[in-house]
This record gives structure tokens, sequence and C-alpha cells, in this order.
């Protein structure tokens, strides 16, 4: 069986994150980020405006998809990933393994693959790597 790279391998893993945090931003973008999710955060406590937080932090996915500020662009995802597990679906831990908890499930494994990307350096498939 044919191998990958590391480097390859790690770029893979950022580029797959990126491209799949980058739409959800857009889309709160497109339909407005207070409309979108506003009511959903203040359900949650926050003030509806923390929505435009919530947008930028997933907007930054394409960032992190390019490869360009990759540490700080992965970090930002995975902070808006770990909030968003934090604070809206953690409730949701007690039906794993059920089906139900597929909406904590899906922003777990993004929060640890962006938390994984900001801790290891760039690789030679990122747009901002200093050659």
């Amino acid at each position: 069986m044919p191998t990958l790279k590391e480097s390859s391998a790690l770029a893979v893993l950022r580029i797959a994150t990126g491209l799949l945090v980058f739409p959800h931003g857009l889309r709160k973008l497109a339909t407005g980020p207070v409309a979108a999710i506003g009511k959903t955060l203040a359900s949650h406590g926050f003030p509806p405006w923390f929505a435009y937080v919530v947008t930028l932090g997933e907007l930054t996915g394409a960032l992190l998809a390019l490869g360009l500020y990759t540490r700080l662009s992965a970090a930002t995802v995975a902070l808006t990933m770990w909030g968003v597990v934090a604070f809206v679906q953690l409730p949701l831990v007690w039906e794993l393994g059920t089906g139900r908890a597929v909406v904590l499930e899906y922003p777990v494994l993004l929060a640890l693959t962006a938390t994984l990307c900001a801790l290891v350096p760039s690789t030679r498939w990122s747009v901002g790597r200093r050659r």
C-alpha cells in the first residue's frame, strides 16, 4: 500500500478541516450572523452579536485550508469549535453512541483536527510557509 509523507498527511488534514468549517461561516454571513444563530447564542447566555465572532472563526477556515497564517488560523478555528462543543453541544455527551450525538461529534472532530494543526509547524503545502 502506498504511504503519504507526514507533511502531506498533515496538509490533507489541514485542508479538509478548513474546507469543512468555512462553508458554515459563509452560510451565516449570507443570511446574517445574528439571524442565523443569534437566538441560539442568546439561549446559551451569549449576546446575539457574538454570532459575528463565531462567523469570523468559521470563515477563518479558508485561511486554514490555504495554509495562510496556519497556526493562528488553526487556533482560531479550534477555539471556535471548542466553544461550540463546550457551550452548545456538551449536554449531548450522554448520547454518545446512540446516533443522537452526531451534532456533538462533528464539532469535536473538527476541534481536535484544528488543534492538531495549531500545534504542528506549517507543511510544505502551506501557502504561507516560509521557505
